[in-house]
């Protein structure tokens, strides 16, 4: 409980001290307060389950997610003087916007009742339409911010009216009540059970982007500033999948075999349709887009077999996920500070002369996504196909062709930056001077090797 008051009080001082000319101490006042919020975390999670009015619960599970989504949140924020460089006045904004949507990050994880899952997922849809949009010189930046508002508030709608079913069926939006009633409502009111779950499903495929329901995402990340790209296919997906675990932990009596049956063919499609499209792409960061979106795939096949070990084998994946995808754009806010250039693959020819530093973590980073041993993603890959492959074989055939795809559009950069010559027509040097972007490209390339060397030291 702490950590939320931390955030939301951080939240408004970062709003104020852009008004009152304070902008140049606020990326320091933000990772300060970001440090000490996660420190508040760990420290409270020491005195056991906190529950609040049965609305929210802060317990290991809720920590462990918020933990994660605050970690981000620090590496992207110490690069936030650079990378907010294209709209300098409004830094204070953006950073108080940041601390915003962390606060419904907190909600969607700790939720115990759905009315705080309804609240927390538009605290952090809401500024995230106002960051997307916020390079304001852009058009991509402001076609990005109205597609994602559009596709926010349909997805609403269906969160919404699942909710109102489910509501109907159960009589309670509290969620021990609904699964002390999961046999009644099932035998009572099974089509408001099914369609319910079915639409708070669809709600849920909309906030992470999985397919069919991800049209959006390519797009918006695109669009959006280096920074938010990063913060959204982190901070945000973290929420989304934890949310979405933990809904399906609750409510699991009501889940049968059926809705299980859609999940596995909505990660199947997820993974293939994703990785084959992000083959196609010349822009880097829709690249990334879709590369994101497979990711998505693969935590959905953790989720399929909800037991002692999912919260761990999710949480491992997220965080080598995090790490890698921070580093990678933390690389190219690098090469290209100027946002509205394009972020095609020839900003990397060369990349392996010019700056062999950004050349080496990039590549770590990648190969990392890709899931090459002895890096972390290739453990958390390996985690969730040892789970899964029991009781799911033909949907681990489809994830390891997945990843044998997404290797060529990984190696398509790597091969740019080690093998092409530079093109003179692109400029993309390095930023020396953005001595944050080395720092975090730094701790990414250190706690990816510790992590591969020593996965067990967050709890794989």
């Amino acid at each position: 409980m702490k950590t939320l008051v931390l955030l939301f009080i951080s939240g408004i001082f970062s709003l104020f001290g852009g008004i009152f000319g304070l902008k140049k101490i606020l990326p320091l006042f933000a990772t300060v307060a970001l440090a000490t919020a996660l420190g508040y975390l760990f420290y409270d999670s020491n005195y056991g389950l906190e529950n609040l009015q049965n609305m929210l619960i802060f317990d290991n599970y809720s920590t462990t997610f918020i933990a994660i989504a605050i970690g981000s949140t620090l590496l992207i924020t110490l690069m936030s003087a650079k990378g907010y460089s294209y709209n300098p006045e409004s830094i204070g904004d953006i950073i108080g916007l940041m601390f915003f949507v962390l606060c419904g990050v907190v909600c969607m994880v700790s939720f115990n009742n759905m009315v705080m899952l309804f609240l927390g997922i538009e605290i952090v849809s809401i500024p995230l339409y106002v960051m997307v949009g916020s390079n304001r010189n852009n058009l991509r930046s402001n076609e990005a911010a109205l597609k994602y508002f559009i596709m926010g508030a349909f997805a609403t709608g269906f969160l919404l009216f699942g909710m109102a079913l489910i509501y109907g069926a159960t009589r309670s939006f509290d969620l021990d009540v609904i699964r002390s009633f999961s046999a009644t409502a099932l035998q009572t009111s099974p089509t408001y059970v099914s369609i319910g779950l079915l639409f708070i499903t669809v709600a849920f495929a909309f906030k992470i982007a999985a397919a069919p329901f991800h049209y959006w995402s390519p797009d918006v990340y695109q669009g959006s500033p280096t920074l938010v790209t990063a913060f959204m296919a982190t901070v945000v997906k973290t929420a989304g999948l934890g949310a979405f675990l933990k809904f399906i932990i609750y409510l699991s009596p009501m889940l049968g075999s059926d809705w299980y049956l859609i999940i596995a063919i909505m990660s199947a499609a997820t993974m293939l349709f994703a990785n084959i499209v992000a083959v196609m792409q010349d822009d880097f960061k829709r690249m990334m887009a879709y590369s994101s979106i497979s990711h998505v795939g693969y935590v959905l096949m953790a989720l399929l077999t909800v037991n002692k070990e999912t919260q761990s084998i999710v949480a491992f994946y997220l965080i080598a996920y995090s790490l890698a995808t921070i580093g990678i754009f933390a690389c190219v806010l690098l090469l290209n500070p100027d946002h509205n250039k394009g972020n095609g693959f020839a900003m990397f020819n060369g990349l392996g002369k010019r700056s062999p530093i950004i050349a080496v973590i990039l590549t770590i980073c990648l190969l990392s996504l890709s899931g090459i041993p002895p890096l972390p993603g290739f453990f958390a890959k390996f985690s969730i196909f040892k789970q899964a492959i029991s009781d799911h074989l033909w949907l681990v055939l489809v994830a390891i062709c997945s990843s044998a795809i997404s290797i060529y559009y990984y190696f398509r950069a790597i091969t740019a930056m080690f093998f092409n010559k530079p093109d003179e027509t692109i400029i993309a040097q390095p930023t020396d001077k953005n001595i944050a972007g080395y720092v975090v490209i730094s701790i990414t390339f250190v706690a990816l090797l510790l992590i591969g060397v020593f996965p067990q030291i967050i709890g794989l």
